[in-house]
């Protein structure tokens, strides 16, 4: 099934003259929209580093990969600390403006914060340098509220904060969203996708492993990449047509999705120096952003054009490598400008272990029971905080349709017409 409906709240960053507006939009026609004229013309820019540096220091204090009772109530206030600060960098110390974004949230989704009722969706729409970290902010309630002492009481806090609560639609412009809303699969019913990785990750292996074993009957994987193969396509050859196979043929039904558990590096203020990082069967690559782009490029101009729908691209960036939040978008704004059917990636650094469960969890809702990507991506963010009291799978930004779903075979459907 599908959820794509209107959003319940649009947000839209607008540049005017003397700085940068939100516009706040409601789908309860009672609720006035909001527009709120950020402090300073940076300030998207400056809240961009308050969230990368924000960000690191959480993810170094954690006590560990599962976090203890008595550690919760430390963990909720820096998280939410965080998202005030990003408030205050956003919008300042207006009293009337603070109370004002408060009201129209919770008025605009009265019940966005009941988890026994379906989450709310908002989109989020506005250039590449004009991110706005939507999902670290407390609109529900900004002021941190009653100490946490339980995995309950931590999950409910955690509610607060708009990623926690809600399904989110990043619109990355000038680069939109392509393609359906279904990811086909094949006469098994299985999903074909490919794997490219860096081989010393503990985390990438397990994931691996998950794709052999528990995903097997559900995805056709291709990978991993790289693999020795000598007639192997190269990395931009396999992102601009992903119907070719590592043995240098091609397969009918192009990749409905291509994940990458690799490193990712981000050491400079220029966005084309980031690089991806892959290992296997001995080999070793490291790739720029800016190369990439002029690999695709050259493809582009020289091959036929593409009549079908590009695969989703999920970078679980982990390990050492760094993802800073200032580079982040870099990557998203690469694979929609490919046309790619969307783009889920980290804001930050994530370690190794919980990238791989992030990954198991997303996989299992997304690929498995078939839950759309948007619902899917919230219940992996919950699922973590359910079982390990870890907060960090909301550093997982999705550029890409929560509607997104598999579309099941007519074997898998009963009810479907019989193909003459």
């Amino acid at each position: 099934m599908s959820e794509a409906r209107p959003p319940d709240v649009s947000v839209r960053v607008l540049r005017v003259d003397g700085g940068t507006q939100l516009e706040f939009t409601a789908l309860r026609q009672a609720v006035a929209p909001l527009r709120i004229t950020l402090v300073g013309g940076d300030a998207l820019i400056q809240a961009r580093e308050v969230l990368d540096r924000g960000l690191a220091r959480l993810k170094d204090e954690l006590p560990g990969f599962d976090i203890e009772d008595e550690h919760l109530e430390g963990v909720f206030q820096s998280l939410h600390r965080l998202g005030r600060t990003l408030l205050f960098t956003l919008f300042g110390l207006e009293q009337n403006v603070l109370q004002g974004l408060q009201t129209f949230w919770n008025r605009a989704m009265p019940y966005g914060m009941n988890p026994t009722l379906p989450p709310p969706v908002v989109e989020c729409a506005g250039g590449w340098e004009g991110f706005l970290p939507l999902e670290f902010l407390p609109l529900f309630r900004m002021f941190p509220g009653e100490a946490v002492t339980t995995g309950d009481s931590f999950t409910a806090a955690c509610r607060t904060l708009v990623g926690f609560s809600c399904v989110v639609r990043r619109t990355l412009l000038p680069a939109p969203v392509h393609g359906g809303l279904a990811l086909h699969t094949g006469p098994q019913g299985r999903v074909p996708a490919r794997y490219l990785y860096y081989e010393h990750l503990e985390g990438a292996v397990e994931e691996l492993a998950w794709f052999a074993d528990a995903g097997k009957d559900h995805v056709d994987l291709e990978g991993p990449y790289p693999d020795g193969a000598e007639r192997a396509p190269g990395l931009a050859e396999q992102i601009f047509d992903p119907r070719l196979l590592l043995d240098g043929t091609a397969r009918d039904l192009p990749d409905q999705l291509q994940h990458f558990a690799c490193h990712c590096y981000t050491r400079s203020e220029d966005p084309l120096a980031a690089e991806i990082e892959l290992s296997g069967a001995g080999l070793n690559s490291r790739t720029t952003l800016g190369d990439l782009g002029a690999d695709l490029l050259a493809l582009a101009a020289s091959r036929e054009e593409r009549t079908f729908d590009l695969p989703l691209v999920v970078m679980n960036a982990c390990g050492s490598g760094r993802m800073r939040a200032s580079g982040a978008p870099s990557f998203p704004y690469l694979f929609l400008a490919n046309r790619n059917r969307g783009f889920i990636g980290t804001e930050t650094e994530i370690p190794d272990d919980i990238a791989a469960v992030f990954s198991r969890a997303l996989y299992e809702r997304f690929l498995i029971r078939r839950i759309p990507l948007g619902r899917a991506i919230l219940e992996s963010r919950l699922h973590l905080l359910h079982t390990l009291r870890n907060p960090l799978g909301l550093t997982y930004a999705a550029y890409a349709d929560p509607g997104l779903h598999i579309r099941p075979t007519s074997e898998e459907r009963p009810d479907a017409p019989a193909h003459p």
